[in-house]
């Protein structure tokens, strides 16, 4: 599919891209920390009762985030990598060594 060669891309779609994926990781690492935070805290209180009212199924939403979360990070530094390509490109045509 050559909508995910992202070397055909405009710059700004990259940037757009790149500050997209940064939200996400943002917002997902956020929530993720406290929605940890809240589940220790519930088991820590309730016990096994907690358990058994669902901090396993909140486990798994953390699992999920955590995905999530790293997803974010992986597009962000795709997104990165080739900006740094294109910039190396650039300065290596407006200023030749030799």
């Amino acid at each position: 599919m050559q909508i995910l060669n992202i070397t055909r891309w405009p710059v700004a779609l990259l940037f757009a891209g790149a500050g997209g994926a940064a939200t996400l990781l943002s917002f997902a690492s956020f929530n993720l920390f406290t929605m940890a935070m809240a589940n220790f805290d519930l088991i820590g209180r309730a016990g096994l009762i907690a358990v058994q009212d669902g901090a396993l199924l909140q486990l798994a939403e953390i699992v999920l985030f955590g995905a999530v979360s790293l997803g974010g990070w992986m597009i962000f530094k795709i997104f990165e990598s080739e900006l740094i390509h294109r910039y190396r490109a650039w300065a290596e045509r407006t200023n030749p060594k030799g």
